[in-house]
């Protein structure tokens, strides 16, 4: 099983944020072999059109497209920065954090402390471009330390309807 040629859709293979993602892989059999596992279970998936298609719609400060991000890999070592944004996305989510072994030693992120999504039974995990079952997650070895729900507050809630509000869009990008 080719894993790269799953997880990444082929008009996004230049993107830079998949680099850890494909450093990891390509680094730790072991690591390689339990997302194999996880793909072949249906554990494992790669970001949905309709994630990427959120992910773009998004009205976002100083930059034309949340997918730029990912784009150029600004994602990597900014995963508590990455993952509130795209929780701005979707409903009943929570954001977690705590430590996630694979990631230490990788760039921006010595000690494997990292922060990732929790919706709906899934993790989603803007550093390794996945999303997995939480009852996989202790497979790849996240271990949660704290959890948040952003939705108790207020100035959240007022950012995730400007970040999703669709008539500020043009078809030039974002009004400004």
């Amino acid at each position: 099983m080719d894993i790269l040629n799953y997880i990444i859709d082929e008009d996004k293979t230049n993107y830079k944020c998949y680099d850890t993602l494909k450093n990891v892989l390509k680094t730790n059999e072991e690591f390689a072999n339990i997302i194999k596992k996880g793909i072949r279970e249906g554990k494992i998936t790669k970001f949905s059109a309709e994630l990427w298609d959120k992910i773009r719609n998004q009205n976002i400060r100083r930059i034309n497209s949340f997918e730029d991000v990912f784009m150029d890999g600004a994602n990597l070592g900014y995963c508590t920065v990455a993952s509130k944004q795209l929780s701005y996305s979707l409903n009943h989510c929570f954001i977690c954090g705590g430590i996630l072994p694979i990631l230490r030693n990788t760039p921006n992120c010595i000690d494997g402390s990292h922060t990732w999504i929790s919706s709906n039974g899934k993790i989603i995990d803007t550093t390794l471009m996945l999303i997995i079952d939480e009852d996989f997650s202790s497979e790849i070895g996240y271990k949660e330390e704290n959890r948040y729900n952003p939705n108790l507050d207020p100035i959240y809630v007022a950012t995730k309807e400007w970040t999703n509000d669709i008539t500020l869009k043009t078809n030039e990008g974002i009004k400004r």
